[in-house]
């Protein structure tokens, strides 16, 4: 489905809903692709098209249309008309009548199953076995985001709800549900279920790029109860991995040229910084640098760019002395030299466990964010480019071309000996792959002093 996605603007997000609708017609002759129509607005609730799908139902008598129609009219932003329907259409089999009507008693565990999957709410939490988690999207948010976000939680294997501002509050809301919301959405919410822990309510706005998709996906799983987790093993590595794991945050390995381009500065401060055993290289002979190194290093002078103050330069070991965190959602620095994790529950101290109380923390996200400091410019990270990528277990962490292991060092110099020609020369696979914001970085990478 992320092909779905793949240039689209908010205004085509925003009406996506109504042209899967109107093409479904269609598709009447090919039953295969009028139900894979179907089943995309199902798992997205793409409620809009529930009316297109209930005509098609009725007209082609098909049970897998009808259930999928009966799916769509659970939301409460479908029509009450409109969910009669489907409830006379169904009669009295349960299977259809469950999404439509929480008022309905399941008898099976098919049904009981059903039933709690589509109504969380209305469960105790002792269910016997696992359910998938459950994720409402406020629909006040950006569409394209929110159609982005809603892709990703589907690979990810949860079921998604779009809340609509003005409908009903649904029994969506159990033991098992994450809102992703505004603050007004969020006083519905609580004012409706008093009693839903106000952890698994999340106000953030929803993220524009794939590194901060990736955050969101992880603060998500951190408040899910244990059983019901998101599966990240199908997403690249730029969303899969959490950059503070251990194994990742500890990868990398970093000539001083190139760390001190990533993080728009010289050499001579991070040379300084080696000498005064401020922050140890991996190797000497010759210096190597890991990615950590980078994050210390890049932190420091991010914060001196926006610090009116003076930053201490304790801030360097104590981020390269981190050892990682694989239950981090963020990681935080003070200007004083403390690092704190936040594991979804908020921020801690990494070495006394403490909260913090009146600290100003940064958040080392921001640091990755493109900022200039003196003469230097340092690039956004992990996403160097539109179509270059950093990750520290990827070719041991330099930039590359997205969904290659090819680095943007290695196409800058092919490109400098004999341009296009070279590169496809070497890499014919990339004839229709855009790769100059790649090679740019390469060139930056080359030439770095």
């Amino acid at each position: 489905m992320n092909d779905l996605v793949e240039g689209l603007t908010v205004a085509h997000a925003e009406s996506l809903p109504r042209a899967i609708g109107e093409v479904m017609p269609l598709l009447r002759a090919d039953t295969e692709r009028l139900r894979f129509a179907a089943e995309i607005a199902v798992r997205l609730d793409l409620f809009e098209v529930a009316p297109f799908v209930t005509e098609l139902a009725t007209s082609t008598n098909d049970p897998d249309l009808l259930l999928a129609a009966a799916t769509l009219c659970g939301n409460p932003a479908v029509h009450q008309s409109l969910r009669n329907r489907i409830a006379s259409m169904v009669g009295s089999e349960r299977t259809g009548l469950i999404p439509v009507d929480p008022a309905t008693i399941p008898e099976t565990a098919e049904e009981k199953y059903l039933y709690w999957q589509s109504w969380p709410g209305a469960c105790s939490d002792d269910i016997p076995f696992p359910l998938s988690p459950v994720v409402v999207l406020d629909q006040g948010f950006n569409a394209l985001r929110s159609l982005r976000l809603a892709i990703s939680l589907d690979q990810a294997g949860a079921v998604v709800r779009r809340l609509v501002p003005e409908s009903d509050i649904p029994m969506w809301f159990g033991s098992q549900t994450v809102v992703l919301c505004s603050p007004r959405t969020r006083t519905r919410v609580l004012s409706a279920y008093p009693k839903f822990p106000e952890a698994r309510i999340i106000p953030d706005p929803l993220p524009e790029d794939d590194r901060k998709l990736g955050l969101l996906m992880r603060r998500i799983n951190a408040v899910l109860p244990g059983p019901q987790k998101l599966r990240f093993n199908e997403f690249p590595v730029e969303i899969s991995e959490n950059l503070w794991d251990p194994e990742v945050f500890m990868a990398g390995v970093y000539n001083t040229k190139d760390v001190a381009f990533l993080s728009g500065s010289q050499r001579s401060p991070l040379d300084r910084l080696r000498l005064l055993d401020l922050l140890t290289p991996l190797t000497y002979d010759p210096i190597r640098w890991a990615f950590r190194d980078l994050v210390a290093f890049r932190t420091w002078s991010y914060l001196k760019s926006v610090s009116p103050r003076r930053v201490s330069t304790s801030v360097v070991p104590a981020l390269a002395g981190f050892a990682g965190d694989s239950k981090a959602v963020k990681l935080g620095v003070t200007s004083e030299g403390a690092v704190l994790v936040d594991r979804g529950d908020g921020w801690a101290n990494v070495e006394t466990g403490q909260r913090p109380l009146g600290l100003e923390i940064t958040d080392v996200d921001d640091a990755f964010r493109p900022f200039s400091y003196g003469d230097g410019k340092a690039p956004a990270l992990p996403i160097v480019g539109p179509n270059t990528p950093l990750h520290p277990s990827v070719l041991h962490g330099t930039p590359h071309l997205k969904g290659h292991r090819i680095s943007a060092k290695s196409l800058a110099a092919l490109d400098r000996r004999n341009g296009r020609k070279a590169i496809l020369s070497a890499y014919p696979e990339l004839e229709n792959v855009t790769f100059d914001d790649t090679v740019g970085v390469g060139y930056q990478l080359l030439s770095a002093s």
